[in-house]
């Protein structure tokens, strides 16, 4: 199969018919990144127990790649994307940043937020918010700037998971949430607009039950992909397209 900048990679598929790559470097977007793998990348690496859904000769090629199968190589990988978009822009120039944030800002509304001291990170996890024990909810993208936090939540055709929290009646955007609302202001004091951000390919992917003092905002990666900000929006908006292309879209799970 040809990638999204015409490059012919070995895929698999699946028992259920999704795509994958045969290396998870083969979905992910390096343009500009010497130091390779990051180590983002690098804790993603794991051996997945989704190896099961292939068998014969297409578990050969997924397993080709590593010597074993990651997630990173599925064609639904919500971590690549996350990365491909937000891993790209985190190790850009800080003014190149702070100038895809503005845009970012705009796209989701929130013209009261500052870019200025901008950071973002990837798959960080938090203190648990209903025990505060470590090893809490893994924070798919974070947003740090003079005055604002985001905590965003990223799928692809995958639907929020619920059933969390101690007493497993939450979802994932609630305990992000209440984390904000009842640890914010002494974590970041100086951050008045806290936000939970929900980043999905589906519609009406996302419910506001967040708390007061924090809001809910959602966008969707084909918009993401096309902010002119980003130093990578041409390959963004192909790599888009070429996930949407080869995606298994009647699927409503990753």
């Amino acid at each position: 199969m040809l990638d999204w900048n015409g490059r012919a990679v070995p895929v698999a598929r699946s028992k259920g018919g999704v795509k994958a790559v045969s290396h998870s470097y083969d979905n992910l977007i390096r343009t500009g990144i010497s130091a390779w793998p990051p180590p983002e990348i690098v804790q993603k690496l794991y051996k997945s127990r989704q190896s099961r859904a292939f068998d014969g000769k297409e578990l050969e090629i997924a397993t080709s790649g590593l010597g074993y199968y990651c997630d990173l190589q599925s064609l639904h990988s919500e971590d690549a994307i996350t990365w491909s978009v937000f891993g790209t822009i985190a190790r850009s120039p800080q003014n190149i940043l702070e100038t895809w944030l503005r845009d970012l800002f705009r796209l989701i509304d929130l013209p009261d937020s500052h870019t200025d001291n901008a950071e973002i990170f990837l798959w960080r996890r938090i203190p648990h918010p209903d025990t505060l024990v470590p090893g809490g909810p893994e924070i798919d993208v974070g947003i740090t700037t003079s005055n604002t936090v985001i905590l965003a939540e990223a799928k692809w055709l995958s639907g929020i998971g619920a059933a969390q929290g101690k007493a497993k009646d939450k979802d994932q955007i609630q305990l992000r949430g209440e984390f904000l609302a009842k640890y914010g202001a002494g974590i970041f004091p100086d951050r008045p607009h806290k936000v939970v951000l929900g980043i999905s390919l589906l519609p009406n992917a996302f419910k506001d039950i967040t708390p007061k003092g924090v809001s809910l905002r959602t966008t969707s990666w084909q918009h993401l992909s096309t902010l002119p900000s980003h130093p990578l929006v041409d390959e963004l908006t192909r790599y888009v397209e070429w996930k949407m292309l080869n995606s298994k879209m009647t699927r409503k799970s990753g």
